[in-house]
């Protein structure tokens, strides 16, 4: 599902093929952090991953499948990541975003922290943006 997401963009086969490993989301992980999907129609449109990192959260992994692309599904899918990570204690959720998905988290709320190298063929001064949400604290 990440890869078929991945390639929405228009990165080349081999482009995605070196990414494997970083697109590929194993039972193991599913265990080990908190994993939801979202479903229409009794089909799989999506998931998400959360890394616990102290009050500082991870979300790991936020993939929605082309065919269901812009019907909110992302919007559902991180409006409960927040939630999910609010109630287990953190103050700020990170993503290391890929800079086709940019704009969809600034219009939820996201700022951009800063930006990490990425470079790829034919975009040497690509970057991935390193964003994040603020939870407000419980008072």
């Amino acid at each position: 599902m990440a890869r078929t997401a991945k390639a929405h963009w228009g990165y080349p086969r081999e482009l995605l093929d070196a990414w494997g490993s970083e697109l590929s989301v194993t039972a193991e992980q599913i265990r080990a952090k908190p994993t939801f999907v979202a479903s229409l129609d009794d089909e799989i449109a999506g998931f998400y991953s959360l890394e616990a990192q102290g009050e500082a959260w991870k979300l790991d992994n936020l993939w929605v499948l082309p065919s269901f692309m812009n019907q909110r599904i992302g919007r559902f899918l991180l409006t409960h990541a927040l939630e999910v990570a609010t109630r287990s204690g953190a103050l700020e959720v990170t993503v290391d975003a890929d800079p086709n998905a940019e704009p969809f988290y600034i219009a939820c709320g996201a700022r951009r922290r800063s930006e990490i190298a990425a470079p790829i063929p034919g975009q040497p001064d690509r970057v991935r943006p390193q964003l994040s949400f603020k939870i407000a604290s419980p008072s």
